[in-house]
């Protein structure tokens, strides 16, 4: 879960030692910030939202147990960022027409039959998902939807890494081979 160092530093800065907690941003910032841009896929506002997740977790640091990795505990709050920035986004005033680009249009309202296509396409997605079996979905999901590592994976459900690196390459060819054909347009045999 923790790793000793985590914890030493988490400890310290429960204390108010306020120099404890700049280890851990260093540490964990890159792959936040990686995960945060690949949610709202701009530089800028993922560098305010990050900075809002340190604030936050500096501000919690004294309600983390350590149940979970610190690592578990951060991608939270940026879920929670993340999740807040959207519905800000949503409840915007819209913007004057001068400042409307064309590519901010397509990019933020698609025609509908892309739409209809995205859609369509999630579903297939989650259907090839609900037929992988149980700890093939569960390895799948912990690394592309909670973005966890291998390791953090393997310790999770207590199987080594190279039994989560088979597990997820086998997830993977098993949706390649169930997607292939939708993405071909051809008649796809487990739905018909």
């Amino acid at each position: 879960m923790l790793t000793l160092d985590d914890k030493h530093l988490i400890t310290r800065t429960q204390k108010g030692d306020p120099e404890a907690f700049s280890p851990l941003v260093s540490k964990y910032h890159p792959r936040l910030y990686t995960h945060i841009h690949g949610r709202v896929g701009d530089i800028e506002v993922a560098k305010d939202l990050v900075q809002e997740v340190w604030l936050r977790a500096y501000r919690a640091i004294k309600n983390f147990r350590g149940d979970s990795a610190f690592s578990s505990w951060l991608y939270r709050i940026a879920e929670n960022v993340c999740i807040d920035y959207f519905r800000q986004q949503k409840h915007r005033d819209t913007e004057p027409l001068h400042a409307i680009s064309e590519h901010r249009i397509t990019a933020t309202h698609p025609c509908p039959s892309q739409e209809l296509e995205r859609a369509e396409l999630r579903q297939q997605l989650r259907a090839a998902i609900a037929e992988l079996p149980l700890l093939r979905r569960r390895v799948f999901c912990l690394y592309y939807h909670h973005d966890l590592p291998i390791k953090a994976i393997a310790h999770r459900l207590s199987k080594s890494e190279g039994t989560v690196k088979t597990h997820l390459r086998n997830a993977r060819l098993h949706l390649q081979a169930h997607l292939t054909p939708y993405l071909k347009n051809e008649d796809i045999p487990w739905l018909t």
